[in-house]
């Protein structure tokens, strides 16, 4: 299971070199840190879970002496790593760009919400396939731009105000118990999508 964790990250390790270059340009733009982090963590999840849902890579996991508890085991941890990799990344250009530190609030939001999506989204992509999840981003995308171009135009400033107000009264106690609850689901989602991979006809 180490290799195939191990095989993740070396695939994609020009992808990171990108992406730290790609968040360092948001960085100097003044987009919010929590959307950049969530956004990428999320993105770079889907990118090492979809990479196996070719047809070669299916044929070349089965063909390995490994279960599929230890392919979606491999696939949690890879994609915890790197939720924990892009914190520091985004660390790394605070330091850099901003010269200080980002607010331990801001990376721990980024963390929670980046297991929590991908709690829900690797479930559903083993049970049906991760092309899906991109069909249901267009459509919740096209539903967004339509709500604000016809009935909530302020749409952005709104969750801005909204998000800010969450922030300042958001607590160290509050984060830890967040942390712990989102950790459980993770848990759970990991060994829900176990059940599902495990039934699956390949």
């Amino acid at each position: 299971m180490l290799q195939l964790i191990k095989k993740d990250f070396l695939i994609h390790k020009n992808i990171i070199i990108i992406m730290f270059a790609t968040i360092s340009i948001y960085m100097f733009t003044g987009i919010s840190l929590l959307f950049i982090g969530i956004l990428f963590a999320s993105t770079m999840a889907m990118h090492i879970f979809s990479s196996d849902e070719k047809n070669t890579a299916r044929i070349l996991l089965s063909s390995l002496p490994l279960t599929r508890k230890e392919i979606v085991s491999s696939k949690y941890i890879s994609a915890f790593l790197y939720v924990l990799l892009i914190s520091i990344i985004l660390v790394i250009n605070s330091l850099i760009i901003q010269k200080g530190f980002p607010s331990f609030t801001n990376i721990s939001l980024i963390i929670i919400c980046s297991l929590l999506i991908i709690s829900c989204i690797y479930p559903f992509s083993y049970k049906f396939s991760s092309k899906y999840l991109m069909f249901a981003g267009i459509i919740l995308c096209a539903l967004y731009f339509l709500t604000m171009s016809v009935f909530i135009h302020d749409i952005n400033d709104q969750i801005r105000i909204m998000v800010g107000l969450f922030m300042k009264f958001m607590e160290v106690r509050f984060l830890l118990s967040a942390a712990i609850i989102v950790l459980i689901f993770y848990v759970i989602s990991w060994f829900l999508s176990i059940k599902i991979y495990e039934k699956k006809a390949l």
